[in-house]
């Protein structure tokens, strides 16, 4: 059920008025939604998977036939047993974002607070307590 016009409004007041008294927790939300709605299944990337998987199985199946013969057989079993490996693995991965190498790659210019890693969560805390203090 659509939201009627006055609802609408509302809801972009609301939007905007969060926007501007915390940023911060905005632009978090906006980034989790957009990281949640990215692209999920793909078709084609599941049928090539289980393509390779089946090629992968095919050839295991058939170096353990042929090693009676000779035993060089063996590295076609580890060959097919890696592309079944490697086809379940593909074709049950999510697709990348186009925008997640440039996320990693672009320089941090924020304040020392949104460093990652141990540091980060130390200044997490020590911003936690200054708000307090200041009775945030």
């Amino acid at each position: 059920m659509p939201l009627s016009d006055h609802e609408q409004q509302l809801l972009d007041q609301l939007e905007k008025q969060l926007r501007s008294e915390d940023p911060r927790f905005a632009r978090n939300i906006s980034e989790t939604q957009a990281a949640a709605n990215g692209p999920g299944f793909s078709a084609k990337r599941f049928v090539v998977g289980i393509l390779l998987t089946l090629a992968g199985l095919a050839a295991t199946i058939f170096a353990i036939w042929m090693v009676a013969s000779s035993a060089w057989w063996i590295a076609l079993g580890v060959v097919g047993f890696g592309l079944m490996v490697a086809g379940m693995y593909w074709a049950f991965s999510r697709p990348r974002q186009i925008g997640d190498k440039t996320k990693r790659a672009q320089p941090s210019n924020g304040p020392k607070s949104e460093a990652k890693g141990p540091s980060g969560f130390m200044n997490r805390l020590e911003d936690r307590w200054e708000k307090r203090q200041r009775g945030e």
